[in-house]
């Protein structure tokens, strides 16, 4: 009998690694292909900022350039792209998603219909430079790994 492969998703807005899991007891393994890095974001005048308000006191604060958050939301579908390859070519049975708060949203927001029902749980948390033998610890609320 074939094992239940449970896919977890490592990323933040720069890179996202893919490790699998292929039963209790067997920890983590790097991933075919387990590295995603973000194409890079081009730098334009748009910076936040302040502003000077009219009235007593005070500044108006300016929210950051949407082209992060755009790039942000790009890496995101290029990730759920990945995944939906892998998953259509077998190579996992369920998924687990890792990602600082804002890129967990944007991930799940990326994610088609059928890779949603894979998902086994989500850490909002970013895990990208945790060392592969750690990772269980962090996921342990979610997977017997």
């Amino acid at each position: 009998m074939k094992p239940t492969i449970t896919l977890a998703v490592l990323a933040n807005a720069r890179i996202a690694r893919m490790i699998e899991n292929h039963g209790p007891g067997k920890g983590f393994t790097a991933s075919e292909r387990h590295t995603l890095q973000a194409p890079a974001v081009a730098e334009n005048s748009d910076r936040a900022g302040t502003h000077p308000i009219t009235g007593s006191h005070g500044s108006a604060t300016f929210e950051a350039s949407d082209s992060k958050q755009a790039a942000e939301a790009g890496f995101a579908r290029l990730i759920a792209e990945d995944l939906e390859k892998r998953h259509s070519a077998g190579a996992f049975d369920r998924l687990i998603l890792t990602a600082a708060p804002h890129m967990l949203g944007q991930l799940r927001a990326a994610l088609p219909g059928e890779l949603k029902s894979t998902v086994i749980g989500e850490a909002g948390k970013d895990l990208t430079h945790v060392a592969l033998d750690d990772i269980t610890s962090h996921l342990k609320d979610i997977i017997a790994a």
